[in-house]
């Protein structure tokens, strides 16, 4: 018989963490570095927690009562796979972020009237490097 209060801890803590991916997504989009140091601080101790479950789980001296064919184990898995990938995507959102203000940085700090033309483009918007 599995363990399922093992699996359902793991599955609530994946949950967890999705709603935290979620919520640093929002900061990221309106800049809310305050709300985004929060998440942060949540979002790193979930993982830290995420982990300790499933490392227990595999190493548990009563491994032999789990069985990882068990359909909750999918779920936890399928879960964690949209945990990485909300991570993905705010790791993209951040890097673009860095990237303009980086670029605004460097035309703001070179004299050069050639770096002032590569920030924006005819349209007037911030040009993206290729």
């Amino acid at each position: 018989m599995p363990d399922t209060a093992v699996i359902n801890g793991i599955l609530e803590t994946c949950g967890r963490l999705k709603t935290t991916l979620e919520e640093e997504f929002i900061a990221l989009s309106e800049k809310n570095l305050e709300h985004l140091e929060s998440v942060q601080v949540r979002k790193v101790d979930l993982l830290a927690a995420l982990e300790q479950r499933w490392t227990a789980a595999s190493t548990n001296e009563n491994s032999n009562d789990i069985d990882l064919r068990d359909p909750l184990w999918d779920e936890a898995r399928a879960l964690v796979n949209e945990c990485k990938e909300a991570h993905i995507r705010n790791d993209l959102l951040l890097k673009r972020q860095l990237e303009v203000v980086r670029t605004v940085l460097n035309s703001l700090t070179q004299r050069s009237t050639e770096s002032q033309s590569d920030l924006y483009d005819k349209m007037g918007r911030i040009r993206r490097k290729r």
